[in-house]
């Protein structure tokens, strides 16, 4: 018996074959999408604000040293970016915290916890539309509060990073803060989501 190739059955062969790559190639690229993913998670872990972070100047003449604590005054806020304990600076926007010195007696008590004595560190990133909030009003409802330059919304430090007033819905998730010497260590990571 002699085996005769129909062209029917070569088609079906490469159609087979065919399959079989493409099966094969969407494995390949879902274990390398896996990894991938897997590793962008593990970036953003480092690039998150951790407990053991030194809270260091984010800009002016400053930038890169540590806050001290002792030089913070009332209600003038300072931008800063934690640092890593091996002292990588942790450059993501979304880590920017406002730093700020409020009247211990008013500071509300459910936030004590998380602030170093007076020393209240929130996100500087408005949950608005990601301005920066760096700025202490001085007048009407904005007064001795964190407000956002760009569309208005005002942020009460001494509760927490409360949203008080503006378009923003959500109010600036504090960073747990406790003083070390001459310096300001992050306890935890944010308390909520940023921006």
């Amino acid at each position: 018996m002699a085996w005769e190739v129909r062209p029917d059955m070569a088609t079906d062969s490469e159609g087979f074959n065919k399959q079989r790559r493409m099966l094969l190639g969407a494995g390949v690229t879902g274990c390398v999408g896996a990894m991938f993913g897997a590793r962008i998670e593990q970036v953003k872990a480092a690039a998150t604000a951790s407990a053991g972070d030194v809270l260091v100047h984010f800009k002016g003449d400053n930038t890169g040293l540590p806050i001290d604590p002792a030089g913070l005054k009332f209600l003038e806020p300072v931008l800063a970016k934690p640092q890593s304990p091996d002292g990588q600076v942790r450059d993501a926007r979304e880590n920017i915290v406002t730093v700020v010195r409020v009247p211990r007696e008013e500071l509300e008590a459910e936030f004590e916890s998380m602030a170093a004595g007076d020393i209240v560190a929130v996100s500087a990133i408005c949950s608005h539309q990601g301005c920066l909030v760096s700025d202490v009003g001085t007048f009407g409802t904005a007064e001795g509060k964190l407000a956002c330059t760009c569309h208005g919304s005002i942020f009460e430090p001494r509760a927490g990073g409360k949203r008080v007033a503006g378009p923003a819905e959500r109010g600036l998730p504090m960073l747990p803060v406790t003083v070390d010497g001459a310096k300001l260590i992050a306890t935890g990571g944010f308390a909520g989501k940023v921006g």
